[in-house]
């Protein structure tokens, strides 16, 4: 079976503002909860499109646009693409999807991956990622919200933190690898590749 490969995109692929990111959720205690499924009911279409054209004009388009990828997220993408699909999973709202798939494409991401999803749903980040993988047989998620992880891994899904300093000093349960880097990252996923075939 080809693997899953799954990407968060904020702190992950892309450097948040001035290197610095504290939107990181430090709650490692959430519990799965398998009552959720997607998808969520969202408001009819006509009862947001204003505000969705206002945000994608205004806080859409210049919120994301001036962020670097980070160091070797490139590579880590290209090896993962090499051995099954990848996807970037983000909590992003779905309002920002055109300046996202831009972003990807600008900076060379978009050959590589295979689908981008992104939350239109009410729930948190951790939430909704939590939801969407369930059933799909992740390979690896990688994430550098500290939340997410520990909830992942709590569903059995293999996850990697990307580390940042608020998401270090934290204890994980089981399932969860922390990398330094994106160069990590990529070694991890060639590691996983190797074991499955071996098996």
């Amino acid at each position: 079976m080809p693997h899953l490969w799954s990407f968060d995109l904020d702190g992950v692929l892309a450097e948040p503002p001035l290197g610095w990111n504290p939107a990181i959720n430090r709650d490692v205690s959430l519990a799965p909860d398998l009552s959720t499924r997607l998808p969520i009911s969202t408001p009819p279409r006509g009862t947001v499109r204003i505000m969705d054209r206002l945000l994608e004009s205004t806080w859409y388009r210049f919120r994301y646009v001036l962020r670097p990828p980070r160091a070797g997220a490139l590579g880590a993408v290209q090896a993962a693409s090499r051995t099954g699909r990848v996807i970037v999973l983000t909590g992003r709202h779905e309002r920002g999807r055109a300046q996202t798939n831009a972003w990807l494409e600008r900076h060379g991401f978009a050959d590589a991956i295979d689908e981008l999803v992104m939350n239109a749903s009410p729930l948190s980040s951790p939430r909704y990622k939590e939801a969407y993988l369930r059933g799909r047989d992740a390979s690896l998620h990688i994430d550098d919200d500290a939340a997410t992880c520990a909830l992942l891994a709590r569903a059995g899904i293999e996850t990697a933190l990307a580390t940042w300093p608020r998401n270090t000093g934290l204890d994980f349960p089981e399932h969860v690898t922390r990398c330094a880097d994106l160069q990590e990252v990529g070694a991890l996923i060639e590691r996983i590749e190797r074991k499955a075939s071996d098996d």
